[in-house]
């Protein structure tokens, strides 16, 4: 072969060459930055959509099932410690109600913790079934551990009964009774309820999702790839490991491979169990016809060259119309407009493309749809919000010889914290302070049959104690599953005279400046809701000038710092004794900074409800 002659100039290879740097290589270029414009809009809208699903399983997980499940644990157990006067076969009738009333609990135990003595309410229908499949594993369900002194709630591990093929979640919450005494209320919760509501209700396509433990097990899975039981052997285990111990709660959307195949993957923690939640697929389509498309570039201009220069030319022009179109289509999608129609009349490679933008299209259009109704839902909960305050007074009472201060701090946007109070004649007031359990819209839509009651209750607003009897018979019935705790105060001024009848609410401290002591007023009364007729007995106290009276629901002292120690009383006391000198409302102020030092400075909210009523009498 004659080398020479193939490198001999000749006037058709400088005319290649011209045309090839002049024409080819720019043309290369642009059809090539087009491209990663295209890619870079793909990738922006595909991570949208991947945020939304896993935030859709995340929500579904911690908030709608596990979530509830503690509060609903923790409300009974509160129920429990505060009524001192319960006996054992008013506890089991409780244990039975609550039993039937919580979503998907099988079984609930009381265990005291110095005799080891229990009292017990299952579902016996369900644990009989379990027991006859399941004989030598069943009994895990109800075996505590040793080290049962806990102080706040405890999430163990899933209990898999694998003849039934079930698995079963026990939470433990801790409950202190005044004398000492000390149990601990197990709860035992249906995970399958979790599994069957993310299998059936929540739309994913064709993506692969699998719910792990930190033991890499499969818990659940979508697909027969990998199913339950099996170790998952993507290599996003080990971020997902890592992360079940503490490092992140949720990534980003990422890229990795498995049997030479490529992916893409997100995965979020749950905040209550050790499990972590993957959603991933293959290289979705679209990615692949730009990667197969970068390819087709060099074939078709290759092509073009040793076939014609003309048809060379045109052929690249049509592609790269073809892709400014994806472009346009790829931005638009990015710009919101979902109902976009893609029209490529081509069966190719371009086609296909065409049609993956579409569907990809329609997808986020649906998911944009369900975030748009979630925006609808919170603009709701703003003008609730907005109600809820209203149905509050306005300033306070205005009394010769009374300094008073009120703080409403709801958690949510709507709460079921409460306060008000009644001006009577003789320089008298009767102030209420109330709690509903729960949180956010029922117990706000609560508080608010609270109001209503209790402005019914001026005409006898002396006697302390039927007014929170008389709003028992109100509410008794009305409130589902739900219950009530508050404090009522009759203050007369003129004869600094004070009676206070309580409902299961937190105590009343009063802080007698005079002699420097803190006098805790608890009178021993039933929570209202559960039942028709309630006691809620006073206590009478004598006042004297520069008594300064506080009034707060749980969510000030059971506040949680980030080592999950709570504030409590004590911090509370100090701050009383330690400011006494500020007026009611600068005290409030003071104790609300603390509460957000307490809390973390980072938090933009509190984990509960918070109000405080302070009073001052006479003069100091």
């Amino acid at each position: 072969m004659n080398i020479k002659k193939i490198f001999r100039p000749s006037l058709l290879k400088k005319f290649l060459i011209a045309f090839f740097v002049v024409a080819m290589v720019p043309l290369i270029i642009a059809e090539y930055f087009t491209i990663h414009k295209v890619e870079d809009e793909l990738k922006s809208v595909l991570n949208d959509q991947y945020y939304l699903i896993i935030d859709q399983l995340m929500r579904t997980v911690d908030e709608v099932y596990i979530g509830s499940w503690v509060s609903n644990l923790q409300s009974t157990a509160q129920f429990i410690e505060d009524d001192i006067e319960s006996t054992t076969e008013t506890i089991s009738t409780l244990l039975n109600a609550k039993q039937n009333q919580i979503d998907e609990l099988i079984i609930l135990i009381l265990k005291l913790t110095d005799s080891g003595a229990q009292l017990s309410a299952m579902d016996n229908e369900t644990v009989v079934e379990l027991y006859n499949q399941d004989p030598e594993q069943v009994s895990k369900l109800t075996q505590y551990t040793d080290d049962i002194n806990i102080s706040n709630y405890v999430i163990r591990p899933p209990v898999f009964l694998p003849n039934s093929d079930k698995l079963y979640l026990p939470i433990e919450v801790p409950i202190v009774w005044e004398d000492g005494q000390s149990a601990v209320l197990r709860g035992v919760f249906n995970l399958n309820s979790i599994l069957d509501f993310v299998s059936t209700k929540i739309s994913i396509g064709a993506k692969e999702l699998y719910i792990v433990n930190n033991e890499e097990q499969i818990v659940f899975s979508n697909n027969e790839k990998f199913i339950s039981g099996d170790t998952l052997l993507y290599p996003i285990m080990s971020m997902v490991k890592s992360s079940l111990s503490g490092k992140s709660r949720m990534s980003k959307i990422g890229p990795f491979s498995y049997n030479d195949i490529d992916y893409l993957s997100i995965f979020a923690i749950s905040q209550y169990v050790q499990w972590g939640i993957i959603v991933t697929e293959e290289l979705t389509q679209a990615y692949a016809m730009v990667e197969q498309a970068k390819k087709d570039i060099v074939k078709w201009v290759g092509l073009a060259i040793i076939l014609c220069v003309i048809f060379s030319i045109l052929f690249a022009r049509s592609f790269s119309g073809a892709m400014r179109y994806m472009t346009t289509i790829a931005k638009k999608i990015g710009g919101g407009e979902f109902d976009v129609k893609v029209k490529v009349n081509s069966k190719d490679e371009l086609g296909q493309l065409g049609e993956s933008l579409q569907e990809m299209a329609i997808s986020l259009g649906e998911a944009v749809k369900v975030k748009e109704e979630l925006f609808a839902i919170q603009a709701e909960v703003k003008i609730a919000s907005r109600i809820q305050q209203s149905i509050l007074p306005v300033g306070g009472p205005n009394l010769d010889g009374l300094g008073f201060g009120a703080r409403y701090i709801p958690m949510e946007g709507v709460a079921g914290d409460f306060y008000d109070f009644h001006v009577l004649e003789d320089n008298c007031v009767g102030v209420l302070v109330a709690d509903v359990s729960g949180h956010g819209i029922p117990a706000a839509m609560i508080s608010t049959m609270v109001k209503v009651t209790f402005s019914q209750q001026s005409s006898i607003a002396e006697d302390a104690s039927k007014v929170l009897n008389e709003m028992n018979r109100l509410l008794s019935g009305k409130m589902e599953d739900q219950f009530l705790t508050a404090m009522y105060l009759y203050v007369d001024i003129a004869k600094k005279k004070l009676i206070t009848a309580d409902a299961g609410h937190c105590p009343l401290y009063i802080w007698r400046r005079k002699d420097k002591e803190m006098i805790r007023v608890k009178p021993k009364g039933m929570i209202i809701g559960f039942l028709p007729v309630i006691n809620c007995p006073i206590e009478e106290t004598k006042l004297k000038d520069g008594d300064r009276l506080v009034m707060y629901t749980d969510g000030i002292v059971e506040a949680a710092n980030p080592e999950g120690e709570l504030f409590n009383d004590d911090r509370l006391i100090n701050l009383i004794s330690t400011h006494q000198d500020v007026a009611p409302e600068e005290f409030i102020d003071i104790v609300v900074a603390e509460l957000k030092k307490w809390v973390g400075e980072d938090k933009k909210t509190f984990e509960d409800d918070l109000t405080m009523v302070v009073m001052d009498i006479g003069k100091y």
